[in-house]
């Protein structure tokens, strides 16, 4: 994975018991009752103080990833976690963090049974984490909860909100509507680079964000733009004493597509084992 550097912030036991600071939670559904049989999605809205953040699912250099458990009433499957494309954020030191500011909608999608009473009335509960960091670093935690309904038609709600986040989640790059053609290439020295042709012209505020990686560190990024290719080189080392065999990096190309959204295309990059040669 990313090197976990030092904490640029304060852990304590004590603060772990602290209500949440800095960070404002709620649980909100993009429907107002549901139907039997048809899924919807389920959301963690969390508001965050102006000049902090909180994580993406691989933190980056230092942090905590948030976190979500739902808890759903019998009957009802809940999908993975679904995090939005997040930013880049450079702190002193180099120390990256892969994060989100102001807000996020983390979401997951809800399967309901293929029936349901029609008095069914549930409670979809949510256990939230998280370390919110601006010059120190505080955990916070919280569980909120919603209840919903049944009807015969899955009443609307939340739209716009939730529409605008969906469109955040990171699509795989041969399904993005902004992305013409994806190349990616690791040599056994850990040299990686990933050439990305667009179909519009370069979009503005390329990132690279990659996934979590055992057993690596991650750096030396470049990002380099022109007409209608963007080339990210990077290194991938083993850590001190690891010979890794072949693995995957999953990595998102965070961007601001020409209507100024924020997009991400998810990318594979496959990694050669390693011996001792190689270093």
């Amino acid at each position: 994975m990313l090197a976990v550097g030092f904490f640029c912030c304060v852990l304590t036991a004590q603060a772990w018991a602290q209500p949440p600071q800095h960070v404002r939670a709620e649980v909100l559904a993009d429907v107002s009752s549901v139907q039997a049989g048809k899924p919807f999605w389920l959301g963690v809205r969390l508001s965050v103080d102006p000049g902090w953040h909180v994580y993406w699912k691989n933190p980056g250099d230092a942090g905590l990833p948030t976190q979500v458990k739902f808890t759903v009433p019998d009957g009802f499957t809940v999908g993975p976690l679904q995090y939005p494309t997040p930013q880049r954020i450079d702190q002193a030191g180099n120390i990256l963090a892969l994060a989100y500011e102001d807000s996020v909608l983390l979401l997951a999608k809800v399967t309901p049974p293929d029936h349901l009473p029609a008095d069914f009335h549930g409670e979809f509960q949510a256990a939230i984490s998280w370390l919110v960091c601006s010059q120190v670093c505080l955990p916070g935690k919280a569980t909120e909860s919603l209840t919903l309904g049944a009807s015969e038609s899955a009443q609307p709600a939340n739209r716009e909100l939730f529409d605008q986040w969906i469109s955040q989640l990171p699509v795989d790059a041969n399904e993005s509507a902004d992305v013409a053609d994806v190349h990616s290439n690791a040599d056994n020295k850990g040299d990686c680079s990933i050439e990305i042709a667009w179909r519009s012209g370069t979009p503005d505020s390329v990132e690279f964000l990659p996934g979590t990686l055992d057993d690596y560190t991650i750096g030396n990024t470049v990002v380099k733009s022109s007409h209608h290719t963007t080339v990210i080189s990077f290194t991938v080392q083993p850590l001190a004493g690891m010979s890794p065999p072949p693995t995957t990096l999953e990595a998102v190309v965070g961007y601001a597509s020409k209507d100024g959204k924020r997009r991400g295309a998810k990318i594979s990059v496959a990694l050669p084992s390693w011996s001792a040669n190689n270093r």
